[in-house]
């Protein structure tokens, strides 16, 4: 993901030595937000199952640090991958901090250009994860990308999305998840349910009482699975799944994800959206 740095982070209180002061947001989001080798190991299976073969390339969109981009190609040692982004910074210490120290760089690019664009080679798997293509508040933008995407897939390439949906998305509210060292703080601050826009913050407390305030911000447009169905449509992409994760009998995801006709209309949702070159 590439999410919006702030232009400068609030850390509070300022005083020298603070948890907040010495703290490194990127890898604090990475921390409380990814989970690469998961996402991984996901996105080869979907390809599988619609492909029927191992897929082997992979560009990320929106990459930020390429942290996806390091997991694919560790995950098989014939795996390429590569990372588009528009901040060079966040891609540098990518490079520094995972890609290098990973020893993968020669098998992964990281390109500084538009997704708009359609830079970079042809890849099996294209991926847009953690709703960075939210950014697009224009249908024809959010056309634009899809047709950009599926230029830079072979001919049985697919694009995969991930979507967050439900009436919970669209109210404003505060939610806080414990990580070790440190506490996640996700805040929506609003919602405009005549455009979908959609203003949202990560931000970072600590034990010390120090904190990184507006870590990254997020000006979205909140999609609906429709909209996102009708606009791949629309780019030329043949065929468009979209999978819902089954539960448990406690109601917790499994996993394992399957294409139903209808749902329930939920508190929350999130799931993947998969399209066919």
């Amino acid at each position: 993901m590439s999410p919006k740095a702030s232009p400068s982070p609030r850390v509070h209180p300022k005083r020298r030595g603070s948890k907040a002061a010495r703290a490194d947001r990127h890898e604090l989001y990475e921390r409380s937000v990814q989970a690469p080798q998961s996402d991984a190991a996901t996105l080869a299976k979907i390809f599988r199952r619609y492909r029927k073969r191992h897929a082997m390339s992979l560009r990320e969109d929106f990459c930020g640090t390429a942290l996806l981009c390091g997991e694919w190609v560790k995950s098989d040692p014939a795996r390429t991958a590569v990372g588009i982004d528009l901040d060079q910074p966040t891609m540098d210490w990518g490079l520094e901090h995972r890609i290098g120290p990973a020893g993968v760089a020669d098998r992964v690019t990281l390109l500084r250009a538009n997704v708009l664009d359609g830079a970079g080679p042809r890849v099996d798997l294209a991926a847009g994860l953690n709703f960075s293509w939210f950014v697009f508040h224009e249908r024809a933008d959010l056309v634009r990308y899809f047709r950009a995407s599926r230029s830079r897939l072979v001919d049985d390439g697919l694009l995969v999305l991930d979507i967050v949906g439900g009436w919970g998305s669209m109210q404003t509210v505060t939610n806080r998840r414990k990580v070790r060292g440190f506490t996640y703080r996700w805040e929506q601050r609003s919602f405009d349910p005549l455009t979908h826009h959609y203003v949202c913050s990560i931000c970072f407390d600590f034990p010390d009482g120090s904190r990184i305030e507006d870590a990254f911000t997020y000006d979205w447009r909140m999609w609906t699975c429709p909209e996102v169905r009708d606009a791949l449509y629309e780019a030329g992409f043949t065929r468009v799944h979209l999978l819902w994760e089954r539960t448990d009998d406690e109601g917790e995801g499994t996993g394992k994800f399957y294409e139903p006709k209808t749902v329930d209309n939920q508190e929350s949702f999130w799931t993947y959206i998969v399209a066919e070159r």
